[in-house]
């Protein structure tokens, strides 16, 4: 009888739409995210309608972290920004006043369950007035430049960041919150015993020495210090600059690899069983701004623009206090992420006696000052030839890690200018998030190809079919010079927008269901060997001077869509290049 129920019951069971397994699925790598990283779901608010200031709405969750409340949206549509732009009334209301809408959440009878809870659990140690209220919206498809551009004090958790955390929390747990709170934008100094701390002075002193330039040969202004901290305040200081992070998206630089679990693992047990440091230093840099230097007079050690000493002798080895401002995510660690972060604050068999030695066992980290008056460029430039030469004997360095610093390493070289630009054109445009840019990604078309051969000999600094030919800057002759790269990004920017102009007389050319990448769609004409075609027909169209606006391309183009696209191979990007042009431009 008992078998016949549970027939009975699995065949009542409503079988879910694929639309709303993407939404339950959705929901729940959000909840299991948030509650890696420490925070409790709240009950009593989800999904409940109420009217507020005027404005008839609901909230699809919220949850709660000490003084921090976040209320969250989510969402499946395809195409999210009229979504967006629609809730966006209700978002500008409730961050009016904070104070106002946690006032009106507490006093509404529909929320009792929702008061009761937050009562406890947050008024109870924090007043009103102390809650950080924060708004995410978490969206699984992309949300074009233009809506985000609508939308303030608003979080977007995009599916890209949420795989990104959801990979940093599954390997540190808890310790993943210094990051979040910092894509929350959060501040650090009202979160929590911070509150309190932060009245009574919250910056710590960590006993070190200071390294003139004559023994570490670096070039002047380059300070190197070394200093003892202890692991819990170093990470809550620290940040690493790693591929797919969530503050890089698109952008060459950003090379460290993610957590490996398997070596985390192995760490915490060497800490667990041999309950001691790690010998070797982690190599970090450090700002300047939110770092203070005192010799051991305790007089501040002041440091001038260019990364000179003021007044205290630079040719000997000099004992130091380093003062760091109580802040998150302030510290780069270069090398070393590691070790730092296998002393995580984790729910493992090590946590217990971890959760002792993070306080007390100090790292020496090796730090690097630069000088305020350095590019941004030339700092990452220089902290990515640093990883190499220390990773450069090491196995575990992947040799597509070692190629993403080379082109970091030469900002200028071709490759390097084709990568930049091909993310540009996946920001905004006709081709806006059609590349594959993150490792889970599917659907999207590859990018090497596209880069080797096609955006290399369209950018490259000379020949008479390269952009370069075109572009009428008065100092485009500096990019010999390599050293210049506010020219250098003015020239991607020209390329982009040289490039997205014949790729929207393309698009204005071909059925909207044609213009699709996806290879479940047999008709999508958006594949490597069409846009290699069509880059290819430009570089033919710059050597025989017939470029021109989007309108000239519009006009070109017609009849494109039924150009037989799939008559080429993936090696014959030229030959279709040079039948588009002789076919629509060659009169």
């Amino acid at each position: 009888m008992a078998k016949i129920k549970r027939r009975l019951k699995r065949r009542l069971k409503k079988k879910l739409t694929e639309q709303e397994k993407e939404q339950r699925q959705q929901r729940q790598e959000i909840r299991r995210l948030l509650h890696n990283i420490g925070f409790s779901r709240a009950p009593g608010i989800s999904g409940k309608e109420f009217v507020y200031d005027g404005r008839t709405s609901e909230i699809d969750d919220a949850f709660h972290y000490e003084n921090i409340l976040l209320l969250v949206e989510y969402t499946t549509a395809v195409n999210p920004g009229d979504h967006l732009i629609k809730k966006k009334i209700i978002f500008d209301k409730i961050n009016d006043s904070h104070i106002k809408f946690i006032e009106f959440l507490l006093n509404d009878s529909r929320f009792t369950k929702f008061s009761e809870y937050f009562k406890t659990s947050a008024l109870n140690n924090y007043t009103q007035k102390q809650i950080q209220l924060r708004i995410l919206y978490c969206s699984r498809h992309p949300i074009s430049k233009e809506h985000q551009a609508q939308i303030n004090n608003v979080r977007l958790l995009n599916y890209p960041i949420v795989k990104y955390f959801e990979r940093i929390a599954k390997a540190i747990k808890r310790s993943a919150r210094y990051e979040f709170f910092e894509f929350l934008k959060t501040d650090y100094n009202k979160f929590g015993e911070n509150i309190t701390r932060g009245r009574l002075g919250g910056n710590t002193k960590f006993s070190g020495h200071i390294l003139p330039e004559e023994h570490s040969n670096y070039k002047d202004g380059y300070k190197i210090i070394s200093f003892y901290i202890d692991a819990d305040s170093l990470m809550r200081y620290a940040y690493v600059f790693r591929r797919d992070g969530w503050n890089n998206v698109g952008t060459i630089g950003f090379y460290q690899r993610m957590f490996s679990a398997d070596k985390i693992f192995k760490m915490r047990k060497y800490l667990y069983d041999k309950d001691r440091v790690f010998v070797n230093n982690i190599i970090a840099v450090l700002p300047k701004e939110k770092i203070k230097l005192y010799d051991k007079h305790k007089n501040e050690i002041r440091v001038n623009k260019e990364g000179d000493f003021e007044t205290n002798d630079t040719t000997s080895v000099q004992p130091a206090e380093v003062e760091i401002d109580n802040a998150t995510n302030i510290i780069g660690i270069v090398d070393g992420q590691h070790r730092l972060y296998s002393y995580h604050e984790g729910n493992d068999k090590f946590e217990e006696k971890i959760s002792k030695l993070r306080k007390v066992q100090n790292l020496l980290v090796t730090g690097i000052l630069y000088p305020k008056t350095e590019d941004a460029e030339k700092k990452l430039k220089f902290e990515a030839e640093l990883f190499l030469e220390i990773n450069s004997n090491q196995t575990n360095a992947a040799s597509e890690l070692k190629q993403e610093i080379e082109l970091m390493i030469r900002p200028f070289s071709s490759t390097s200018v084709a990568k930049s630009i091909l993310n540009k054109l996946n920001e905004s445009g006709p081709l806006e998030n059609f590349f594959e840019q993150h490792f889970y990604e599917k659907g999207r078309l590859k990018t090497a190809s596209i880069i080797s051969y096609g955006l290399k000999p369209l950018v490259k600094f000379d020949g008479d079919d390269s952009l370069y030919k075109m572009w009428t800057h008065s100092d485009k002759n500096s990019l010999d010079k390599h050293d210049n790269y506010a020219l250098l990004s003015a020239y991607k920017e020209f390329c982009a927008d040289e490039i997205r102009k014949i790729f929207i007389g393309f698009k204005a050319n071909v059925a909207p269901d044609l213009w699709s990448s996806e290879r479940l769609n047999p008709d999508g004409i958006l594949r490597v060997t069409a846009i290699n075609g069509i880059i290819n027909c430009l570089r033919l169209l710059i050597k025989g001077n017939k470029t021109g606006d989007k309108d000239y391309y519009k006009k070109k183009l017609k009849g494109i869509e039924k150009f037989r696209f799939k008559d080429y191979k993936s090696s014959q990007y030229r030959k279709m290049g040079e039948t588009i042009y002789q076919q629509f431009f060659n009169e």
